[in-house]
């Protein structure tokens, strides 16, 4: 399509005041749980990485003996049972930060109830199509 066939439009902007008064709940939990669960996968899976990358290069090997040096007699990583630790962990994260998120909701929401909402600016963008004027006659 060429420009000139295009129909010609203009884009006006004007700002418009709304004010929020209330945050769904279960929205706000929804989001939370995705959220949190794909970082909760993201962690996990970065630090099998970063584990493996330790063990072929001999930095966990190094740590250990770095360790045994002050004393105690012999001393393991367990690479099974630090991801086991790490994936019961992480599954509690998810769940307290998906309920801190609720909690903060409510407690949003009650406070909006008190001092009327949070009034927020936006900007709306209207597009206005301007009727296209005739080519001159080239006679």
């Amino acid at each position: 399509m060429s420009d000139a066939s295009r129909p010609a439009t203009q884009r006006r902007v004007r700002r418009v005041s709304r004010v929020i008064r209330e945050v769904d709940a279960w929205s706000v939990f929804k989001v939370g749980l995705v959220i949190h669960a794909a970082l909760y996968v993201v962690f996990l899976v970065t630090g099998v990485l970063l584990w493996n990358v330790a063990s072929a290069t001999g930095t966990i090997d190094n740590i250990e003996q770095f360790l045994t040096s002050f004393g105690w007699e012999s001393f393991t990583f367990k690479g099974g049972q630090l991801f086991t630790s790490s994936a019961m962990l992480g599954i509690f994260l998810v769940v307290l930060g998906t309920g801190l998120w609720v909690l903060a909701a409510v407690i949003f929401n009650l406070v909006t109830e008190l001092v009327g909402g949070v009034r927020v600016t936006v900007l709306e963008e209207e597009v206005v199509a301007r009727p296209v004027e005739p080519a001159p006659d080239p006679r």
